[in-house]
């Protein structure tokens, strides 16, 4: 029987090793690309959740649409609220164009989702308006 050369042995082993390196290096540095994906996917999480967060409380939107329309300078306009599942609709048929400008300075600088706003005039001094407001 031939014995085995010691030199082949090596041989291989060194082949195996440099093998066995390179294919380490490739894993560290797709290893490092899903780090990269998955922080990225983590900060889009984070920022979506304070969306959440602020455009979807029910409750503080509820209370400070309230709070906007029990407003005294809208005490003649007459604004009708009907709440649903996921939405607050206000609407007013003849509303006076200081009362609306009220109305859309605090509306329109607070955090809500606005779904739509009609705003219609009936005549030189009074519009009509419907806003639906959603979480």
């Amino acid at each position: 029987m031939r014995s085995v050369n010691p030199l082949h042995v090596l041989g291989l082993l060194v082949v195996s090793a440099v093998f066995m390196f390179v294919e380490l290096q490739k894993v560290k540095n797709e290893l490092k690309e899903e780090e990269k994906i998955y922080m990225t996917s983590k900060h889009v999480a984070q920022e979506l959740l304070a969306y959440k967060k602020l455009f979807g409380d029910k409750k503080r939107v509820y209370n400070a649409l309230k709070k906007i329309t029990s407003q005294r300078s809208l005490k003649n306009a007459h604004l009708k609220i009907s709440s649903r599942e996921n939405s607050i609709r206000i609407a007013s048929k003849s509303m006076d164009l200081q009362a609306l400008n009220s109305f859309l300075s605090k509306l329109l600088n607070g955090t809500y989702l606005i779904q739509s706003l009609r705003i219609s005039r009936i005549d030189p001094k009074h519009v009509s308006l419907d806003v639906e407001v959603t979480w």
